[in-house]
């Protein structure tokens, strides 16, 4: 059987190993936890066809997220996408509705409760990507192309 791929974003490079660390260890060796190193680096993986489950942290200084986010709904609509945020507000968990993620969970959370909801949210092991959409070269989740 072929390793889960899960994908996480969080500007904050504690949380996002601490995360990762944790559901590497709990979730064992059929699923391998990747920290992304920025929404673009996501993007690839997402656009290849690499990754099973996005783990979005959205800044609400930044929109590199909510970009990513929006792009992966749009083009890779397969792959389910858990926030798992620290800035909870009322105003993000309506936006995150409006973009149709798969779970949207505040922290702090027990890893002992975030495994089932991972588990959960996953697509069965059975389902390939359908890469469609626009090629990589003309996505940018970067504000400075102004698309």
């Amino acid at each position: 059987m072929p390793v889960r791929q899960i994908y996480i974003v969080d500007d904050d490079p504690a949380a996002a190993l601490i995360t990762q660390r944790g559901l590497q260890t709990m979730l064992g060796e059929r699923f391998s936890v990747w920290v992304a190193p920025s929404p673009n680096a996501a993007w690839l993986s997402c656009a290849m066809g690499n990754v099973d489950l996005l783990i979005v942290d959205p800044n609400p200084h930044t929109n590199g997220a909510l970009s990513l986010i929006r792009v992966v709904q749009a083009f890779r609509p397969d792959i389910p996408v858990l926030v798992l945020t620290a800035y909870d507000t009322p105003g993000l968990r309506a936006r995150m509705r409006e973009l149709g993620v798969a779970r949207y969970v505040a922290k702090p959370i027990e890893l002992r409760e975030l495994v089932p909801i991972v588990k959960a949210i996953m697509p069965p092991e059975h389902m390939h990507p359908v890469l469609n959409g626009p090629s990589l070269a003309t996505l940018s989740l970067s504000s400075q192309s102004g698309k």
